[in-house]
């Protein structure tokens, strides 16, 4: 209808059609797409997706925009409950308080625990080594130096008092060990040691290509695991032999962590059945000695570990070992002195294996909660040095 005393097909009439045909356009396509605003906030939002990749849509974000690493602090828990159990085992076996297939089991774990330990520890390197010398000598080295003579000199009082024959060799020193500990690392403080050696060699060697430096430390590791290569100091064979795998966590970053966004339980189960023939391989055919067999199990082992990360952090079972992954360092610093008071009661006792087992659990599941009661307590009284670069050195580490 025009307008009164106008003929139709004026400019204002025109300019009316024009706006009701552009309306009607728009209703059509937001119809169809939604609204323009929509449409382009799909697209950004399409754009921030393809930039997070596999990994940001497996591990949503979190607050602030930092990236979820629920599967890091996983494995680190994973790493550190098979410490523990570890050392349990250690002090138990001599008293005759572990079955042998149990054992067995747990030697076979060590394909996994230190080798996803070192892999993890390496993932966050290159945010350190982009800082002047200063910051990784104080924030790497000198923390961790720090932290293992101090709880070196610990260990050596503690264990120093308990009775004759209740810790193994391999957990306890006499005092020319601990004068010569700057050298050769404590028995069950040398990944700290470690940590230092490795954040120190990471820097030196940042502008050798990747693919060298795996290369070496894959054929340092494969030596060492084949005992071609042979250390009389087991904690720098030891590092010989995990060195390839904190270089790949600080080089192959975005690929571990695709493979844990991967993770789903039919590949958990693969990987488990090829890590168990493989072992079960080198076993039966005697091929621990050849070349590349242990390292391509720990390779395997390693890949497992991550993917089983991977899922636990997506489940709620995972809560347990997210919690335990942020809280690695007052675990690995007194645990082996929760264990050492712990089997003194037990050591003489002779139990049938399902009470051997129930031993090692309840030890295993008292060492973790002591570790972690006593960490809160001297926090709590101010003794943070304990655990920390004293005074204004402070580095404030996170916990785990």
């Amino acid at each position: 209808m025009t307008a009164p005393g106008r003929p139709a097909g004026t400019p204002t009439d025109t300019g009316r059609h024009r706006r009701e045909a552009a309306r009607s356009a728009r209703a059509a396509y937001a119809e169809a797409n939604g609204s323009p605003e929509q449409s382009v906030e799909r697209s950004a939002g399409a754009r921030r997706a393809a930039e997070r990749g596999v990994v940001g849509q497996a591990f949503p974000q979190q607050r602030g925009g930092r990236r979820r690493t629920d599967w890091v602090d996983a494995a680190k828990g994973i790493c550190i409950v098979l410490v523990v159990v570890h050392h349990a085992v250690m002090f138990l076996e001599p008293h005759g308080l572990i079955p042998g297939p149990l054992n067995m089991l747990n030697t076979a774990l060590a394909s996994l625990r230190m080798p996803l330990f070192f892999l993890v520890s390496g993932l966050f390197l290159p945010s350190v080594l982009a800082k002047p010398w200063r910051t990784l000598l104080h924030r790497r080295v000198a923390l961790f130096a720090w932290l293992y003579f101090l709880w070196t000199g610990i260990q050596f009082g503690v264990t120093s008092l308990l009775p004759a024959g209740v810790a193994p060799s391999l957990a306890t020193q006499d005092l020319s060990s601990l004068l010569l500990s700057p050298l050769l690392p404590a028995p069950s403080m040398w990944f700290l040691y470690a940590l230092a050696v490795f954040s120190i060699g990471a820097r030196l060697t940042r502008n050798v290509p990747t693919w060298v430096l795996l290369g070496a430390t894959g054929i340092l590791s494969a030596l060492a695991g084949a005992e071609i290569l042979q250390v009389d100091a087991f904690a720098w064979e030891f590092m010989a032999r995990y060195a390839f795998f904190f270089a790949l966590g600080w080089h192959a970053r975005s690929i571990v962590e695709k493979l844990a966004a991967a993770a789903t339980p039919l590949r958990v189960g693969l990987a488990a059945v090829l890590a168990g023939l493989g072992a079960g391989a080198e076993v039966l055919l005697n091929l621990k000695n050849v070349f590349g067999v242990a390292f391509a199990l720990n390779v395997v082992a390693v890949g497992g570990g991550v993917l089983v990360a991977g899922l636990l952090a997506r489940w709620k079972v995972g809560r347990v070992a997210i919690f335990l992954g942020r809280r690695t360092l007052p675990i690995y610093l007194t645990n082996i002195l929760f264990i050492g008071l712990l089997t003194t009661p037990v050591a003489g006792l002779a139990l049938p294996a399902p009470a051997q087992v129930a031993v090692l659990a309840v030890m295993v599941v008292a060492t973790i909660a002591g570790a972690l009661g006593l960490h809160k307590a001297i926090r709590a009284a101010h003794g943070t040095w304990l655990y920390d670069l004293p005074g204004r050195w402070a580095v404030r580490p996170a916990i785990g």
